[in-house]
């Protein structure tokens, strides 16, 4: 039987539909538990008279050797913003090992220190609501409800790969929302493990089957055992937050935050007063224009949902019908009067607050909201 219908035979229809996709390859090596038996032939003769031929065999079976590689498959920081729900790192993990195996996932928040892309710049917030889940529905990317949320990788075969997606939310735990420009850096890490089939039990031996997860596999500290298969941990270290030959790998990835980069500025002229001066003056019975300017610099994430709310004060009375919105700023103090649209006392003036508002559905980056009313000085 091929592989496939190995990991297939004897599995329930549930279980297939949580299978890990894998990437098959060849396998690593001579597989584990392998009798290897050599036999030497002596031939010679007595007399010139050839006799039987004598032979020795000898066997020996082949350790398993541990060895698996976890590693990032992003190229850069994923790009989030502050407070976005399941935000997808992906990595890898690679049975470098002669034997189908298990494999233990823990996904955790680096604490500080240098992030994984720019080493310039550290981690410097927690994500939060932490998960790992792996590739099963065979379409690239990570889909919330059709890929499996698992602790373990079951029997992963020699050579192959199972495609991890590390998921999580950017609120920070302890501080709330992260800055702008902020970095939480995350580690994946796989450990070897050796269960069992379903319905068939652990054996606590080197002959225990993989398929249910298990417990980590521990390397064998006794001398070798000709005629008995021991493990031997071969895999790499990674960086300080793995050491070599432990039986397991880890690797890290970076989300990066991206704010919405908003600032409001408010201006304010004297359009007219009741003398009629040529340059109108400030005092009681003046109208006075207000232009607020909301912009998102570049680079900042799309703004949604943008209420900007200003209470006329008490000195002064709010002039019917003059809210309008999204006039071209001009400087040094103008919101225009065209080029937008006329606001309502219905939707952007509340009497019992004498409240102007305005809720801009989104500001994207580079982009500038106005709103512009006017009130008389009592």
């Amino acid at each position: 039987m091929t592989r496939i219908k190995r990991l297939v035979a004897g599995t329930s229809a549930l279980a297939l539909m949580t299978a890990p996709m894998i990437a098959i390859a060849a396998p690593v090596g001579t597989a584990a538990n392998t009798d290897i038996t050599n036999t030497v032939s002596v031939n010679y003769q007595v007399g010139g008279v050839a006799q039987t031929q004598v032979q020795a065999t000898d066997t020996f079976k082949v350790d398993r050797k541990v060895n698996v590689t976890v590693a990032t498959t992003d190229a850069a920081p994923v790009a989030v913003t502050p407070g976005q729900t399941n935000a997808v790192t992906t990595f890898t993990v690679t049975n470098n090992s002669n034997a189908t195996l298990d494999f233990l996932l823990a996904a955790t928040n680096q604490t500080g220190g240098a992030s994984n892309f720019n080493g310039a710049v550290n981690d410097s917030f927690d994500t939060s609501n932490i998960r790992i889940y792996v590739e099963t529905n065979g379409t690239p990317g990570f889909q919330l409800g059709s890929d499996a949320s698992v602790s373990t990788i079951a029997s992963l075969a020699s050579g192959d790969v199972a495609t991890v997606y590390v998921v999580s939310n950017m609120t920070d735990p302890s501080t709330g929302l992260p800055a702008d420009n902020a970095i939480a850096t995350v580690l994946l890490t796989a450990t070897a493990a050796s269960g069992a089939l379903v319905g068939a039990p652990i054996t606590g031996a080197p002959g225990a089957t993989a398929g249910s997860g298990g417990s980590a596999i521990a390397q064998d500290s006794a001398a070798n055992g000709k005629n008995t298969m021991e493990t031997v941990f071969a895999d790499a270290a990674y960086l300080t937050y793995d050491a070599q030959y432990n039986g397991k790998h880890a690797a890290r990835s970076d989300y990066k935050v991206t704010a919405a980069r908003l600032s409001v500025n408010k201006y304010s002229r004297v359009i007219s007063d009741p003398v009629g001066s040529a340059s109108p003056r400030a005092i009681p019975g003046a109208v006075v224009e207000y232009c607020i300017v909301v912009t998102n610099a570049s680079g900042g994430s799309t703004a949604t949902t943008v209420a900007v709310t200003d209470q006329v004060p008490a000195t002064m009375t709010y002039l019917p019908n003059s809210v309008y919105l999204n006039g071209a700023f001009t400087a040094p103090d103008t919101c225009a009067g065209t080029g937008g649209t006329a606001g309502t006392d219905a939707a952007n003036y509340t009497a019992g607050t004498t409240t102007v508002s305005n809720t801009f559905t989104s500001i994207a980056s580079t982009e500038t909201r106005t709103l512009r009313f006017q009130a008389t000085i009592k």
